[in-house]
């Protein structure tokens, strides 16, 4: 099972913290907020664990209620302009201490939540300084990390299952990949025809949908970044299922960004990530075991 993370946030509208240190969910402080809910209004408190969906609250919210939520110190009601792309209800919108937002689904019972950050390259850095592996050491302890790296490699695998959602980054320009919950590529074909790429987020799931057709076993000639435009091939690592080519692209796991190939041949499913994250994790129905 991959480690959970503890969110830190704070309201956008004040800047004050929404951690409740009195009150813990999942072992860990709570995120404090006020709801209002039909006129009637209340405390509400929400487990800070990404992925978690403990909540409590002065009084029950039935299952599909919309729910205004509101900062306790300010009293402004937290809102965007982010409709969520499940159910339709707006999304909320709480800041990260480390920087970027943390959005939350305002529906009772929905669960699509997301991370967004604005500034990829300063937030990414401070969101895994904070939550990598070593970041979280005692300052007196930071000098035992190759010790205790070492001790860790010696652990089982931490192994990342099938619908592992992947959160994807372009490796030069750090931006996000992901638009509409799609990882999204420009594609080359060899005829140099561009086009869009989408793939699925999720781990060993393969719809696709692409706006160039590509040929089944054909190779595509490149695939880029939608921010950046640069290339995202990887010359110097071939599949290593079917000897293509492959693309590199950046994903978050276990706290940390890790390197994560995909074979750029139609019709095959190997992907893998780097030799040296492998001494941490295994992909499910991957190579890597």
């Amino acid at each position: 099972m991959l480690s959970l993370v503890s969110m830190r946030v704070k309201c956008p509208l004040c800047g004050r913290s929404l951690m409740d240190e009195a009150h813990k969910l999942d072992n860990e402080p709570a995120i404090s907020l006020r709801f209002r809910l039909e006129g009637e209004e209340g405390w509400i408190r929400l487990s800070s664990v990404y992925g978690s969906f403990l909540v409590e609250s002065e009084f029950p919210i039935p299952n599909g209620g919309l729910v205004e939520f509101l900062c306790p110190g300010c009293q402004q009601q937290l809102k965007s302009t982010v409709s969520c792309e499940v159910c339709l209800a707006p999304m909320v919108p709480l800041s990260l201490e480390e920087g970027g937002r943390l959005f939350i689904c305002t529906r009772r019972g929905c669960r699509k939540h997301f991370l967004e950050f604005e500034d990829a390259v300063v937030a990414l850095s401070r969101f895994y300084d904070k939550y990598c592996f070593d970041a979280n050491l005692p300052p007196d302890h930071r000098g035992e990390l190759t010790e205790v790296r070492e001790e860790y490699v010696t652990r089982p695998k931490v192994t990342m299952g099938t619908g592992t959602y992947l959160y994807a980054y372009c490796p030069h320009c750090n931006q996000s990949l992901i638009e509409k919950n799609t990882i999204y590529f420009v594609l080359v074909d060899r005829q140099g025809r561009e086009g869009r790429l989408a793939l699925s987020p999720y781990l060993n799931v393969f719809t696709h949908l692409s706006t160039v057709e590509i040929p089944e076993g054909e190779e595509v000639a490149d695939l880029l970044c939608p921010h950046c435009h640069h290339s995202l091939m990887e010359p110097e690592k071939p599949c290593e299922r079917c000897g293509a080519r492959v693309t590199r692209i950046t994903v978050s796991a276990m706290k940390k960004l890790i390197t994560f190939y995909i074979c750029l041949r139609k019709g095959c499913t190997w992907h893998g990530v780097s030799n040296e994250d492998t001494q941490l994790i295994a992909l499910q129905d991957s190579l890597e075991w």
